[in-house]
């Protein structure tokens, strides 16, 4: 039964791709100068999950994909099977995993960390993670889940008059300012007209583009501002 939901899985197309296709120098040369097996670790934002053995198969399925996903380990060099799977933005706690080895469930052999999930009767591995937060350029997303609802983020010093200025508000400077919510971070939710909507944000008398928003265009004045497309 374990091989047929296997095969199943891959015929559905839910492998991921190879665990050496980053973009990451050291990353790749981490992964492939392993010799043996070892606990996972976390390197450049991406757990290391690595395997040792005589085996055709490894994948590891992780609890907060509901274990629907199984990514498939590869094969370095050193015969050692190993996996790069990103942390996750804003998690708090250690990623529970499993691995799948040749067909057969099974908790990660060379990590000593697991938990007894008694709701579905298996154990599980334990991964601890740093948090990582999205208020990163091209991490964070200033549109809500609805498309249309902006967030607007921007962080500096403590006690300024910051504002938000686009073309949904015919690039007035004065008419929606930021709510400082805690010391020099400013904050405003807006819902926005439909299209592509560009603005940039104002203080000390001077307009900025958004630096968490790698969306940016000139416009007629030559000045760069930020832009977003609300569904």
């Amino acid at each position: 039964m374990k091989r047929f939901i296997l095969i199943l899985c891959a015929l559905l197309g839910l492998f991921s791709a190879s665990a050496f296709e980053v973009d990451s120098v050291p990353l790749h040369l981490k992964l492939a100068g392993m010799k043996r097996a070892q606990a996972p670790e976390v390197f450049e934002d991406y757990l290391i999950l690595s395997a040792q053995g005589p085996y055709r198969f490894v994948g590891a399925a992780f609890e907060d994909e509901g274990f629907t996903t199984i990514h498939a380990f590869e094969k370095n060099r050193q015969g050692i099977f190993v996996l790069i799977y990103p942390v996750p933005l804003k998690c708090s706690h250690a990623l529970a995993y499993r691995l799948i080895v040749d067909g057969a469930w099974t908790i990660d052999p060379v990590n000593p960390l697991k938990e007894d999930a008694r709701a579905a009767g298996v154990e599980l591995s334990l991964a601890p993670v740093p948090f990582l937060s999205d208020e990163r350029p091209g991490l964070y997303h200033v549109l809500e889940n609805d498309g249309r609802t902006a967030h607007f983020l921007f962080k500096g010093e403590s006690g300024l008059q910051v504002t938000v200025e686009g073309s949904f508000n015919n690039w007035d400077p004065f008419l929606h300012e930021m709510v400082e919510t805690s010391p020099g971070v400013y904050e405003l939710e807006l819902e926005l007209p439909r299209g592509l909507q560009y603005y940039d944000f104002v203080y000390n008398g001077e307009s900025h583009p958004d630096r968490l928003n790698l969306n940016k265009a000139s416009n007629r004045e030559g000045k760069i501002v930020s832009y977003l497309q609300v569904q």
